[in-house]
């Protein structure tokens, strides 16, 4: 057996072994009355209420992804009868329960890992932890269960059972809300999605300034605001700022772009335009360019115009010839 947190966890188990119940590390069978099933989803802040007596189970199904669920909250409405009686119902823990849980099944077989009297007060919060890495801090008001309950089996084993012998039948008939919900990591996912002009070429990717490697499932970050910058001598550089929600993935679609520089000419209709004195068929979209200077010229009519540009790489230039008329009155 794992070691017990204080001095009402001994008596607790003294008095539960005192009662007939057979106890080891290698594992004890006992029977409950009922058992409730509660069934998490994957990063959703659901919470569940049961009412149960003290010869109840509670197991809890967990998702297959436990990337934000760090730890699973039961808060306990004690009643009277039950508070009045100090230390006369123990919560316990379990490992290597078989049969799987179900609610047509009372016989059981398992290892506790923990146990803890319920306290003379009418509420009590029990946070279990889930992950040995997790941000759960135990309050005055919250108790923290000191060990990390095996959950390869994808489920928690809560049961409640009275700890003394001669408790009153009325502590024995109390009932008890539960709300048990999941904790939550402080975490959400970023997910980029990078198009690109032609192949894939490599690129490097930073988040808050740090390099990051490549990933297609996304990025786990802290809640808040995150600089996401792409910088690649293939591409030019796009920055963005994105908002990361707790327990939520963040979709960001980056379009990149060629460092080829590029000139998008625009000209009224009939306009003859020349690009270094070849005639420009490629009016109204952007195409490549080659990097020094170019010399662009509009012909309408008998009026012409000629602009010099000097082209750099990875930039974008536009040529626009408009032509106004004004009208003055005195």
């Amino acid at each position: 057996m794992k070691r017990v947190p204080d001095i009402f966890t001994r008596i607790i188990l003294s008095a539960v072994v005192a009662a007939g119940i057979q106890n080891s590390a290698a594992g004890e069978t006992f029977r409950i009355r009922k058992l409730f099933p509660v069934t998490f989803s994957e990063g959703i802040q659901n919470e569940q209420t049961i009412t149960t007596g003290i010869n109840d189970s509670i197991s809890v199904f967990l998702p297959d992804d436990m990337t934000y669920i760090e730890g699973i909250e039961v808060k306990m409405e004690i009643p009277d009868g039950i508070a009045a009686w100090r230390d006369s119902v123990a919560c316990s823990l379990y490992d290597s329960i078989t049969p799987v849980p179900d609610i047509s099944q009372i016989d059981y077989s398992g290892v506790r890992s923990f146990v803890r009297p319920l306290p003379n007060r009418l509420s009590w919060i029990l946070q279990i932890p889930l992950k040995a890495q997790n941000s759960i801090r135990e309050s005055p008001y919250t108790t923290k269960v000191d060990v990390i309950p095996d959950i390869k089996r994808h489920f928690v084993f809560i049961r409640l059972q009275p700890a003394m012998k001669g408790i009153p039948e009325e502590a024995l008939a109390a009932q008890l809300k539960i709300t048990i919900k999941p904790l939550l990591a402080n975490k959400g996912k970023l997910h980029m999605t990078p198009s690109f002009p032609e192949r894939e070429k490599p690129y490097t990717l930073f988040i808050d300034n740090k390099e990051m490697q490549i990933s297609a499932a996304g990025y786990l970050l802290d809640t808040g605001v995150h600089d996401i910058s792409v910088v690649s001598e293939f591409y030019r550089g796009e920055s963005r700022t994105v908002r990361v929600e707790q327990a939520k993935t963040t979709e960001l679609a980056i379009d990149l772009k060629s460092v080829n520089p590029t000139l998008l000419i625009t000209a009224p209709d009939n306009t003859v335009v020349y690009l270094d004195d070849v005639q420009c068929d490629k009016i109204g979209k952007p195409f490549d360019v080659s990097e020094g200077e170019h010399k662009v010229r509009f012909l309408i009519g008998d009026y012409e115009v000629i602009r010099t540009i000097v082209i750099q790489k990875g930039k974008s230039y536009t040529a626009a010839l408009s032509v106004d008329l004004k009208i003055t009155e005195e």
